[in-house]
């Protein structure tokens, strides 16, 4: 009993490493966003909050938000 039940765990364990290997692939092959937006957004999903991506990126608060919002539309050269 005790291999069945072992065996039953392993192919378990083997479809969840398979699931998470897919949605890993999934997640890092995703295209990079085209829009300025968009690029903030994702940016913004990665940092906590709006005053970090912006020191990050080595601009003003300010600026993040007129990008998250539409306000911008056009990257400046250095971003």
């Amino acid at each position: 009993m005790s291999n069945d039940n072992t065996a039953v765990r392993a192919l378990l364990r083997d479809k969840v490493l398979d699931g998470l290997r897919r949605a890993e692939r999934t997640l890092f092959t995703r295209p990079a966003p085209k829009s300025a937006r968009a690029q903030m957004k994702f940016l913004r999903t990665r940092e906590a909050t709006s005053k970090s991506l912006a020191e990050r990126l080595g601009v003003s608060r300010k600026t993040v938000d007129r990008y998250l919002s539409g306000a911008t539309k056009k990257p400046q050269k250095r971003l």
